[in-house]
């Protein structure tokens, strides 16, 4: 017997279609063991950046967006590196948040320690 084939997320295709078009750029999807599914993309230009998270389980489903800006220039990301930092957040993260490498992360905590402005 046949299986029946496997449907396809509607956010799935939405995102299939906004990369074709050129909407955005470095789109990243990944599914985690926990049921939640994590997409970000950038803008074309580069200078912004939407992660959404959905996390079914049980009946319930939970959907989150943040909307990311790419600092301006390096002290406010300097700065976005001590909040974040601040709350716990690892390298990679900020990474994340601030739209850099984990090395200019490392650079900017090491930067900041060194003139006092960070623990």
């Amino acid at each position: 017997m046949a299986k029946p084939p496997v449907r396809i997320p509607t956010e799935v295709k939405d995102i299939a279609d906004a990369i074709s078009s050129g909407q955005v750029k470095n789109a990243k999807m990944e599914w985690n063991n926990d049921g939640s599914v994590i997409f970000s993309a950038d803008s074309p230009d580069g200078s912004a950046r939407i992660t959404m998270q959905k996390h079914e389980f049980a009946g319930v489903s939970q959907e989150s967006q943040v909307n990311i800006s790419k600092p301006r220039n390096k002290a406010e990301r300097q700065e976005r590196v001590k909040v974040l930092k601040a709350q716990g957040k690892t390298q990679m993260e900020i990474s994340h948040y601030t739209m850099t490498s984990q090395k200019t992360v490392s650079n900017d905590i090491k930067e900041l320690r060194e003139k006092g402005l960070l623990d």
